[in-house]
């Protein structure tokens, strides 16, 4: 069997490159040209909506360990507002007051199926979907 080759670029002018990487979020083997991101494990490819996952995952990490140093000083997650957190999210795990979580139904895979269940999300967790979901 050959070498893989690079599956990314326009539909008509596909690289032709050897690939070095398979893109965690795709599963498309891309070339150096083509590389967003690779260390360790990670390899994410060049295509908008894997950069767009590595970006958030970035922010997202930054984000709940904001979250998680005010919860530990007795804080909402939220910047701006005081203390008694008393909800969770059911996504990032933060703590935060009852105005900053809102109850929605939230779309989960089932094996085949795409099932919506009730949860608690503060804001952050309901605008990473648009980005996670499938298409």
């Amino acid at each position: 069997m050959g070498a893989a080759v690079c599956q990314l670029g326009r539909r008509f002018s596909r690289c032709t490159s050897a690939s070095i990487e398979v893109c965690q979020y795709c599963g498309r083997n891309f070339c150096a040209d083509h590389m967003t991101h690779a260390q360790g494990h990670d390899a994410v490819c060049g295509r908008d909506r894997c950069k767009a996952k590595w970006d958030d995952l970035v922010l997202h990490t930054a984000y709940k360990v904001r979250v998680a140093q005010r919860n530990n000083a007795g804080l909402c997650g939220i910047e701006e507002c005081g203390p008694h957190p008393g909800f969770q999210c059911s996504l990032c795990q933060g703590h935060y007051c009852g105005a900053h979580l809102t109850e929605r139904l939230y779309p989960f895979r089932q094996g085949y199926l795409m099932v919506e269940r009730p949860v608690s999300v503060c804001a952050r967790c309901w605008q990473r979907r648009k980005i996670w979901r499938e298409r």
